[in-house]
């Protein structure tokens, strides 16, 4: 007798994702509940834990539910990271060399980032498959992709799991990483002030989608003395512009 070790969240996740996959436009939660014939309330947490790891994509300005990035790793877009990578790297090289810091190039994955590319001023990079994990809420990398998630998304990729306080600067309340993260939306840079190590600091922007979506971040890293109040304005433009770039770069491929 075969036993059924097939869970029953799992085959309502997949089969979500199939009906999205399926679809031929981006869906209403309620039509992705009535297609699955799941309950609304079922449908909608399973929607919103899969955006939160990035399998599907929320579009907030209408509510309509899409195929996220983290689904074209497979398949026929195995290669994703490959490419934003290859993508990204002369522009994160030149970005390191303006600014004379170590620049970091990760995306976001649950609760936190993992970095994809390192390039150093003084030439000591890191090898290109760099998969380094470190928690999103303490540094500007990942709070430049958290800001533009959903309080809904925030919600349940914290629901489980803690802000782990690293440093004395690290935020670890919730409400106060939504208003961090209200301030780096606004600013369109973020801001990491020795929150995970001692004495690091850092700068950081996100590179957007076609549909307008946080896919990924890069972020300068450096110390009080290099990353202040004085040179936080001509430092942020930089990154920021770098991210626009590179933003720009992915909506042509």
């Amino acid at each position: 007798m075969t036993r059924n070790y097939l869970s029953g969240s799992i085959k309502k996740a997949l089969a979500i994702i199939e009906c999205v996959g399926k679809s031929p436009k981006p869906l209403k939660a309620s039509q992705v509940s009535f297609i699955t014939k799941l309950d609304r309330a079922t449908a909608f947490r399973i929607l919103t834990y899969l955006t939160s790891l990035g399998y599907i994509f929320k579009d907030t300005s209408n509510n309509l539910y899409s195929l996220g990035h983290k689904i074209f790793e497979f398949g026929d877009k195995s290669d994703f990271l490959k490419t934003l990578t290859t993508l990204c790297f002369d522009h994160i090289k030149k970005l390191s060399y303006d600014t004379n810091h170590i620049t970091y190039l990760a995306v976001l994955e649950g609760p936190h980032i993992v970095y994809c590319d390192k390039v150093d001023p003084l030439g000591e990079n890191a090898p290109r498959a760099y998969r380094m994990r470190m928690d999103a809420h303490s540094c500007a990398l990942g709070k430049a992709i958290l800001a533009f998630k959903s309080r809904d998304e925030l919600k349940e990729i914290y629901k489980s799991y803690t802000l782990h306080k690293h440093t004395a600067n690290t935020i670890t309340s919730i409400d106060k990483l939504y208003a961090n993260l209200d301030k780096v939306r606004k600013n369109g840079f973020s801001v990491n002030e020795a929150e995970t190590f001692d004495y690091v600091y850092g700068i950081g922007a996100p590179i957007m989608d076609i549909q307008n979506r946080a896919i990924a971040g890069i972020a300068i890293s450096g110390t009080k003395g290099s990353i202040n109040i004085k040179s936080i304005p001509h430092l942020s433009h930089k990154v920021r512009e770098t991210a626009k770039l590179i933003s720009n770069k992915l909506k042509e491929n």
